[in-house]
Formats: structure tokens, C-alpha cells, sequence
């Protein structure tokens, strides 16, 4: 009932509401843009470690794991290749680990 009340009484405030939506032009909007570019527009290539595992019960005797870490922005793709072209069988990947890498 107090939220209703207050909305209510923000709503009914045209005076006030005028002045935060030209908060909103002035102020939001220009950090905002500028945020973007600071911020949302810079990537980190991934730190990549390629190694090779014994895999248990596995039917290959070893088993090539490639591990991507500390990149941004978070999503990539990571791909297989033999000569040049993009291996699709006997490849599995897992989800992102809780930590984000």
C-alpha cells in the first residue's frame, strides 16, 4: 500500500517528473554513452592452454583439452582444426565454469 501511495504521489508530481526526464537527457544519457565506450568496447583475447589427457575408461589413449581463460568479453568460440577445416566428430566442450573462464 506505501509503494502504490508513493507512485501515486510521483505520478501526480508533473513538476518533478519533468525534471528527472531532463536528468535523464543530460545526465544519463551522455555517462552512459561515454561508459560504453570505456568500458563495453575494450576485449581481452583469451589465454588459451592446450594439453594432452589420459582420459579413464576412454577409447583414445589420449585425449587433447583445450582450455581458454581470462578473456572478455565472455563469450567466444573455440573450434577444432584440421587442415584448415573445421572438425565436427569426436568433439565434446563443457559449459562455462562457475569462476567465468
Amino acid at each position: 500500500a506505501l509503494g502504490v501511495r508513493s507512485a501515486e504521489s510521483w505520478n501526480k508530481d508533473t513538476t518533478g517528473l519533468q525534471q528527472e526526464r531532463a536528468e535523464v537527457e543530460r545526465h544519463c544519457k551522455h555517462n552512459a554513452e561515454l561508459y560504453q565506450s570505456a568500458i563495453a568496447d575494450k576485449t581481452v583475447a583469451p589465454k588459451v592452454k592446450l594439453s594432452s589427457v589420459n582420459p579413464a575408461g576412454g577409447r583414445h589413449p589420449a585425449v587433447l583439452m583445450c582450455s581458454a581463460y581470462r578473456f572478455y568479453p565472455h563469450w567466444i568460440k573455440v573450434s577444432w582444426m584440421r587442415n584448415g577445416e573445421v572438425v565436427k566428430s569426436d568433439v565434446t566442450s563443457t559449459e562455462e565454469m562457475p569462476n567465468g573462464d
